[in-house]
Parts: structure tokens; sequence; C-alpha cells
């Protein structure tokens, strides 16, 4: 089963505007250093993600519902047995809120304990760098990015 892991970030930009950004994933490895390269394609889109000295690669269909402001995406292939998620952008008052989601699954079992959660890490923080680069700046205000850092702190933009 996979577990899913999320983040709550508020940015003070308009929530049309800051969905908008989030469908053009070729712009996300100038906003994520963690992220090597991001290259959309008819297939689908290849990701290349920097973690622990290499890469994990995967390519993921991605969908999105304009109105819910609400887009989804899922590994067609790549290094991970099951990966998936969602990006959620609300208004918030006079900003927006983002929720990301990523549940995924690797594919050594009795390694997962304790690779899920570096890999977690690296995918949580890669899409908090991506809503404070480019919607930001951004605040979490839900979820941490590493083991050490709570809730309500800022995310560089």
């Amino acid at each position: 089963m996979n577990k899913e892991h999320s983040i709550v970030l508020r940015t003070p930009r308009p929530a049309d505007e800051v969905f908008d950004q989030l469908l053009q994933p070729a712009l996300f490895a100038g906003a994520a250093p963690d992220i090597e390269s991001v290259t959309p394609s008819a297939e689908g889109d290849h990701y290349a993600l920097r973690f622990r000295g290499g890469l994990a690669r995967w390519t993921q269909r991605t969908e999105a519902d304009p109105a819910a402001r609400v887009v989804r995406f899922e590994q067609l292939s790549g290094d991970f047995v099951d990966f998936g998620g969602s990006w959620e952008v609300v208004e918030d008052g006079d900003g927006s809120r983002v929720v990301h989601r990523v549940a995924f699954r690797t594919s050594v079992p009795h390694l997962a304990g304790a690779i899920d959660p570096m890999i977690a890490r690296v995918l949580l923080r890669a899409a908090a760098d991506v809503v404070g680069g480019l919607a930001g700046p951004a605040e979490l205000v839900e979820g941490a990015l590493t083991d050490e850092v709570p809730s309500g702190d800022a995310v560089p933009a």
C-alpha cells in the first residue's frame, strides 16, 4: 500500500495564477534545485529528481481540472513501482493555499522503511520550492519538509 505524504502552502498570489504556474512543469527545474529536469512530451512529462547522489526518473501523465483548480499526476513508467498525487489550489483571503499530495511505492520493499521517508522529504521539498519559486513567497502551513522543520516556516521564493 502506498502512503500519502502532503504539505499545505500559502502564497499571496491569486489561486488562478498559481494554478496556471502548476500547469507548466517545464519551469519546475528552474524553481526547485532537487529537480534536475522536466521534459514535456506527447507520451508524458519526463522527470529527473536528484536523490542521494543519483537521479530518480519517471514519466508521468498529468490531468488538469481547471474548474476545481486540481492537477492530478500518475507515473506511466519509471523508477517507482507506483507513483501519483495531486496539486490543489484554493482561494485563501487575498492569496491562495496549495495542497500537494504524493503517494509512492519503491521497488525495494525491505528498505522502504529507510528509503521512503527520505524520498518523501525530497519530493515535498521540491514541491514547496516549485510553489515558492513560481508563485512565492510561500509559507508552509501544514506538514513538514524535514523531520526538524515545524509548520509555519517560510519557504524561500
